[in-house]
């Protein structure tokens, strides 16, 4: 198991130190150093993340900001200089606490606390099948059953969440980072804006099809895939 990194920390020098500890642990891989919270918000929208260290102290958005708005938490272990943020750090319920200057040694006991949480996390996973998943909405988590969910629509830096029965929600992030997140077989991207849920398709015609009136572009790379998905007499 290699847990995709992201480094955020505006010092070059904490940056290269990190970078380097994280490149020798073989538990690691390293996706990308960054040195402001703006741009690692770019990058967890992009692809999922599952490790960060994170610098709390920044120009622009702190760590603890990022944390706040982030569309999902990875393992998050902070590095700071500064032992004062140790409760607040903490609060974000974070895998660990690193002051620098880091260790070589005390790097990899965080790692393997992180790998103790995440093998902990994946036997509870994999004891029961997902069928769920919960989005953020007014300071709750909503709980959305896979059955409920009609699509996923992408709006500029937003996704809406089309249920049936539920509402719409509205979540910060990217497409393909919820399409990388889904376990649920019956969810197709069918277009670089819409995830559909298959079971609730009313009619494919051409490039379209239709789910509860809404009629959904279907592109020209997944049209064969969506065609292999389906029984056709």
């Amino acid at each position: 198991m290699k847990l995709k990194t992201l480094i955020v920390d505006d010092e070059a020098l904490a940056r290269k130190s990190l970078q380097r500890l994280s490149e020798k642990a073989e538990a690691l891989q390293l996706i990308d150093v960054v040195e402001s919270a703006e741009a690692a918000l770019e990058k967890i929208k992009d692809q999922e993340i599952e490790l960060l260290f994170l610098d709390v102290e920044m120009p622009g958005l702190s760590g603890l900001e990022l944390l706040d708005q982030i569309p999902y938490m990875p393992h998050v272990v902070i590095t700071t200089g500064n032992k004062e943020y140790a409760y607040d750090a903490f609060e974000y319920d974070v895998a660990d606490f690193l002051a620098k200057p880091i260790s070589q040694p005390r790097f990899l006991q965080a790692i393997d606390k992180v790998l103790a949480i995440e093998n902990k996390l994946q036997a509870v996973a994999g004891s029961s099948l997902s069928n769920e998943l919960y989005v953020k909405s007014d300071g709750k988590l909503i709980r959305l059953p896979y059955d409920k969910i009609l699509y996923f629509e992408n709006v500029g830096d937003y996704i809406k969440v089309i249920t049936d029965g539920l509402g719409i929600h509205v979540i910060y992030g990217a497409l393909k980072a919820i399409d990388e997140r889904l376990d649920y077989p019956r969810f197709l991207k069918v277009h670089r804006s819409f995830i559909v849920n298959l079971d609730k398709v009313k009619d494919i015609e051409d490039n379209t099809l239709v789910i509860d009136k809404k009629v959904i572009p279907i592109s020209r790379a997944h049209k064969p895939v969506l065609l292999k998905t389906i029984n056709i007499l």
